[in-house]
């Protein structure tokens, strides 16, 4: 044992020598090579289950491959557009991606402005709205998503008339003024609201606003026409609810709205320098200057500057038109827009509203709806679905939030005579996002994996689509791979735009 030890050793009493490469002893090095290895064991193991599938479905005469896509797809789909039958399934696919995608975008944005309602409900000092607000969250989110999905269309939907009885908003009858005549009315109201907020008298300032809400109330309903000469007009209903979904009006744009874009961007541009330019002074000078406020209102001056301009434009004395008997005469445009024998590219050309209004209408028997969007009872289901589901979640994130910010914080923004308003915008939300953020995150992702149980109520989105196509196509391996890619794709684009804000909100230190 000693001549062992002594062998093991030099004689001069030195560590022994090691016999491994000084490379083989970094342990970073170890573990690239450790991270090579499992890459090569996961690559060997999926080209041999490949090699597998290939081989059984050979047999079959269904080999994977992506040239079945441009066969023909043989099957409808609703809320499809302009797709039809003898499209190929790669028009098919992407109707199935494009309603996926409706689903989402708009859920996001619903349940966003929901959740972060409910959730500062949750922190209110009035008992009956806290109240109301928790158990909204409790009930909501103990409970399976399915079973609300179900819920709001066998029961809600359900319930509602046939389309002959369809409820009917506004009802016909109720006289209003034009489109622009309340978009200019509610621009007055802002600017009064806007000039009186320096005030420093609150009485003052409150009796000035309630005076000038009250002489545009009063103006409107007696009909007094601010822009242009007309009379008030009478409202056909804009939006239809029954068992068939919601029919509501939709806005076409017409021969004007490349003009008016030009005003609208205008707007968006000195809105945009408004902004940086009161920015620039409070950061220098320490003045709190309200630059969101002055920017929307240059926006919206801007917009309704070009709308104004697009009212002017003269319009042809006389044009041809098609009589009840089929024939063309010569008509003046006032009363053929009145008599309704203009024809929708007529009306497109001839308007003076960048933005046509067409609302919806019925068929002669009131089963079908021949003009207008149509939202079906699949797609409104699994919407209220999943904003309601999700928001419960959302709104318990912006509670957390909420309560994550130092309550000394909140004391020194009362002690600064900070309003309610002013104090959540300012003080508390910006601190809250950084919480609020990458949770909300999670949520935004659950919200696009669960839109796949939309085939429960038969709306096609992209996986009842693909479904569709397996089942007729055999390419079942295929059409796997494209639904994972896909919602990969929509993930990936949701965690990227939310680590985009989460950026923009988090705490920079030196």
């Amino acid at each position: 044992m000693l001549e062992s030890q002594s062998m093991e050793r030099p004689a001069d009493g030195s560590p022994p020598e090691n016999l491994l490469p000084a490379i083989f002893r970094d342990g970073r090095i170890l573990q690239g090579i450790a991270q090579i290895i499992f890459v090569a064991i996961v690559v060997l193991v999926l080209n041999n289950l490949q090699t597998r599938i290939n081989t059984a479905l050979e047999s079959t005469n269904q080999s994977p491959n992506f040239e079945f896509l441009q066969n023909r797809a043989g099957f409808d789909i609703a809320d499809s557009g302009s797709y039809s039958s003898n499209d190929r399934y790669i028009d098919a696919f992407r109707v199935g991606f494009i309603n996926t995608i409706r689903v989402v975008l708009f859920g996001l944005v619903a349940t966003t402005v929901l959740g972060i309602m409910v959730g500062i409900f949750l922190l209110s000092r009035n008992f009956l709205l806290r109240t109301i607000s928790r158990a909204y969250v409790e009930v909501l989110r103990n409970t399976p998503i399915l079973l609300q999905i179900f819920a709001w269309f066998f029961i809600v939907i359900f319930a509602l008339p046939q389309q002959q009885q369809s409820f009917a908003f506004p009802q016909e009858g109720i006289r209003s003024l034009p489109l622009m005549q309340y978009a200019l009315s509610l621009f007055v109201i802002l600017v009064i609201w806007q000039a009186t907020g320096s005030m420093r008298r609150p009485a003052w300032r409150n009796g000035i606003r309630q005076v000038s809400v009250a002489v545009v109330v009063l103006a409107n309903l007696l009909g007094l026409v601010l822009v242009g000469t007309g009379t008030p007009i009478e409202f056909r209903p804009g939006i239809y609810i029954s068992i068939k979904g919601v029919a509501v009006f939709e806005l076409i744009p017409s021969s004007l709205f490349a003009v008016w874009m030009v005003f609208v961007v205008v707007g968006a541009v000195v809105a945009i320098a408004m902004s940086r330019y009161f920015q620039f002074i409070t950061e220098t000078t320490g003045k709190p200057i309200p630059r969101t406020r002055y920017a929307l209102l240059a926006f919206a001056g801007f917009t309704l500057l070009g709308w104004l301009v697009m009212g002017m434009r003269p319009t042809p004395s006389v044009i041809p038109v098609l009589d009840e008997s089929g024939e063309v005469v010569e008509m003046p445009y006032d009363d053929a827009f009145e008599s309704g024998l203009l024809t929708i590219e007529q009306e497109l050309e001839y308007t003076r509203q960048p933005l046509l209004y067409r609302p919806p209408t019925l068929d002669r028997r009131g089963r079908n709806i021949e003009t207008g969007i149509e939202i079906s009872p699949s797609y409104l289901a699994v919407f209220l679905g999943l904003v309601i589901y999700t928001s419960a979640f959302i709104a318990e994130i912006v509670r957390a939030g909420i309560q994550a910010v130092p309550r000394g914080q909140l004391e020194a923004s009362r002690a600064l005579g900070l309003s309610q308003g002013d104090m959540l915008r300012l003080i508390i939300l910006p601190q809250a996002l950084r919480v609020i953020i990458p949770p909300l995150g999670n949520q935004f992702l659950n919200l696009s994996k669960n839109s796949s149980l939309a085939i429960a109520v038969s709306y096609t989105d992209i996986y009842q689509v693909t479904n569709t196509i397996i089942n007729q196509s055999g390419q079942s391996v295929t059409g796997i791979l494209m639904v994972l890619l896909a919602y990969l794709l929509i993930s990936l684009l949701i965690s990227l735009g939310m680590n985009l804000v989460n950026q923009r909100f988090q705490l920079v230190t030196r």
